[in-house]
């Protein structure tokens, strides 16, 4: 037995070395060990918990994550998870794109590089169908590891609890729950006298009403309105989605079938086309992430985006943007059929080939606890809705915002094919090109016709694999 353990052992270590060289040759950077400077931390109430948080103390945990300001937050707090639990965390950051890619071969080849992963719904299928990540229904369970009272589930969302399983299984914790809603400038809509748009037709009508006024007041280099047109899955899809069950339409009915190409949601693209491009979108619409768009709406070259509500916390400062005390946000507008968003929550998860398990629920328990999201309120959007029902986000004076945050709150219908299909990294990325060579001119009709035969080629395939 004792050799046996030895041989998984060797096998382990020459997969990691493996995975290390491929990263190595794809150019992407290698885990980084470092403790983020603070002054002494007042970790008292963390303590409230009844469970020893110094258990592991002496190992060290290697946790991946993305730049959203959030993560970004979260790692400048580290030294109170540290002192908590003596555990030494090395916090590895990537740029979306790259993090999911360094994620994906890691998981993939069971390396076990990172014990904590960030991961979404979108996602989660893939990983759950490989069986990548640990399920965490007994870590939750054990009085050793948790205390359920203490921690408090019943306080996180129940739409992000939704987009962190798979079949009812809990496969991470949400750290932070956010969707697209509109934001606008309040000043300019009070200036030219606009009203924020209830539905679609109406913000067609306001983006060539408000284009028009900033001529008027040569206001050089300002844009009425822009959305996400970028494609990939994920990036496009989750605006357009939205619009698409607005109008009455999906991307796919209950039994997995693409119908994205129906003549609610050809009407519904060639709404958002109109809307994303044309007079009063800026230069490069076509080609739009939600990076760019979220920093030209801060540096007030945006004079109206549909942005994921977490934008809230670039933009609270004179030192992070010029328009902080001019911005407001409202839902997304209503179609004919409803008024739809796009739910997204980055989870926390346990790598299943990781060595530290029991240390990285403890990671996972801190992070996504009502006490860190207290900690991180000016930089975050928790899932804690106790939060978004007191007065900890009234520093913001956007009421607005606070209302369709709490709208969101209640939001649970997410359409299927961003709700954990294993074959969404694919699908989505084939629908999102068909949205972006709309974009750029192609037919509505035959780009959409052709993008469902794909699509339905890759279900029957039943490949989930990504492209990453």
């Amino acid at each position: 037995m004792f050799s046996q353990r030895m041989t998984n052992v060797r096998i382990r270590q020459h997969i990691h070395r493996a995975v290390l060289v491929c990263m190595l040759l794809a150019g992407l950077p290698l885990p980084v060990y470092a403790t983020a400077g603070a002054a002494t931390p007042d970790i008292s109430p963390w303590l409230n918990a009844q469970i020893n948080w110094r258990q592991f103390s002496g190992t060290t945990l290697s946790v991946l994550a993305n730049t959203q300001p959030a993560f970004r937050a979260l790692e400048k707090k580290l030294p109170y998870f540290e002192k908590l639990t003596g555990i030494k965390v090395g916090f590895h950051v990537l740029p979306q794109a790259r993090m999911r890619a360094v994620r994906r071969v890691d998981l993939a080849a069971g390396a076990g590089i990172y014990d904590v992963v960030p991961i979404g719904i979108s996602y989660l299928g893939e990983a759950y169908r490989n069986g990548w990540l640990e399920p965490l229904q007994a870590y939750f369970d054990n009085p050793q590891l948790t205390d359920a009272c203490w921690y408090d589930l019943a306080d996180i969302t129940p739409g992000s609890l939704a987009l962190s399983s798979i079949n009812g299984e809990m496969l991470a914790l949400p750290f932070d729950f956010f969707a697209p809603v509109f934001f606008y400038r309040k000043d300019l809509f009070q200036r030219y006298g606009l009203a924020v748009p209830d539905t679609y037709e109406e913000l067609l009508q306001m983006k060539i009403a408000l284009q028009t006024a900033l001529e008027r007041d040569e206001m050089q280099n300002m844009y009425a309105f822009a959305s996400r047109t970028r494609a990939g899955a994920g990036l496009n899809t989750w605006t357009v989605i939205p619009v698409i069950r607005a109008y009455g339409g999906a991307m796919m009915d209950e039994s997995l079938r693409p119908v994205f190409n129906s003549p609610q949601a050809k009407h519904a693209v060639r709404v958002y086309r109109d809307m994303v491009t044309g007079y009063g979108s800026p230069p490069g619409a076509q080609m739009l992430n939600f990076h760019e768009i979220r920093e030209q709406f801060k540096e007030g070259r945006l004079a109206s985006v549909i942005a994921a509500s977490d934008l809230f916390a670039e933009m609270d400062s004179p030192e992070e943007s010029v328009i902080w005390d001019k911005w407001e946000a409202a839902p997304m507008p209503r179609g004919p059929r409803t008024r739809a968003t796009s739910l997204w929550s980055w989870g926390f998860a346990v790598n299943a080939s990781g060595q530290h398990k029991n240390a990285a629920w403890l990671f996972l328990q801190w992070a996504s606890s009502k006490e860190t999201a207290i900690l991180l309120h000016h930089d975050d959007a928790p899932a804690r809705a106790s939060l978004w029902h007191s007065d900890v986000y009234d520093y913001l004076d956007a009421p607005g915002f606070i209302s369709v945050s709490r709208w969101l709150l209640n939001q649970r219908d997410i359409d299927p094919i961003q709700n954990g299909i294993a074959e969404f990294p694919r699908a989505g990325e084939v629908a999102s090109q068909a949205f972006n060579e709309i974009f750029f001119g192609a037919p509505v009709a035959a780009t959409l016709d052709q993008a469902v035969i794909r699509v339905e080629q890759i279900m029957q395939s039943g490949s989930g694999r990504s492209d990453d």
